[in-house]
């Protein structure tokens, strides 16, 4: 959703620039880890290496008042990548233009406790549990983890989800068959999924 943007009105140079910053930070992800994983030796770090250098060459082309210095830290063209948490909140300022029920403060909550749950934190963890005894009279931590609990932490992963796909989809006008189709998987599993936000829209 970033990339593409809020503006209709921006030149394509901008929604180009966000694109290729998105693609260089992929490729110098997958170079990096590469080499840490197996080595700068082994052919998927020298593949990954040489297709990060080709995504700056590309840039290089295209931009050509580009520098390595601005390249290095993500800018490009007046565009700067965002952290995830702030790509996360600027996509629920958007959708909350358009009626949505999150803001970017809250937005920024979610994405904090996904992020806890995803690398667990002692909060999360210790949430989880509950103190008892075992037949030795022992004090035991047994895990604690009630299907309410997951299916709030999943409906708002998905929600996010659905809302990018659903923006992207509209965007470049291409056939809503596959959202549909998302759409019937996701009521099969939890039916009042849609129906919940729309009773908090309203």
């Amino acid at each position: 959703m970033w990339v593409i943007g809020d503006d209709p009105d921006e030149a394509p140079e901008d929604r180009l620039a966000r694109s290729y910053l998105e693609e260089l930070k992929s490729a110098e992800e997958a170079k990096m880890n590469a080499g840490r994983l197996r080595g700068k030796s082994d052919p998927t770090h020298v593949r990954t290496a040489a297709a990060w250098k080709k995504v700056k060459a590309d840039i290089t082309a295209r931009f050509p008042d580009s520098t390595p210095e601005e390249l290095s830290k993500f800018k490009l063209h007046g565009q700067e990548l965002p952290r995830l948490e702030d790509s996360v909140m600027w996509m629920y300022e958007l959708t909350a233009r358009f009626g949505g029920t999150i803001d970017a403060t809250v937005a920024s909550g979610m994405y904090g406790l996904l992020s806890n749950l995803t690398h667990p934190t002692l909060y999360t963890v210790r949430e989880m549990r509950v103190w008892g005894k075992d037949e030795t009279g022992h004090n035991v931590a047994n895990v604690s983890v009630a299907i309410d609990s997951v299916e709030k932490d999943v409906r708002a992963a998905l929600a996010a989800f659905y809302n990018a796909l659903s923006y992207v989809t509209s965007y470049y006008g291409w056939p809503e068959t596959a959202l549909r189709t998302l759409e019937s998987k996701i009521e099969a599993v939890i039916p009042d999924f849609f129906r919940v936000a729309l009773v908090e829209d309203e």
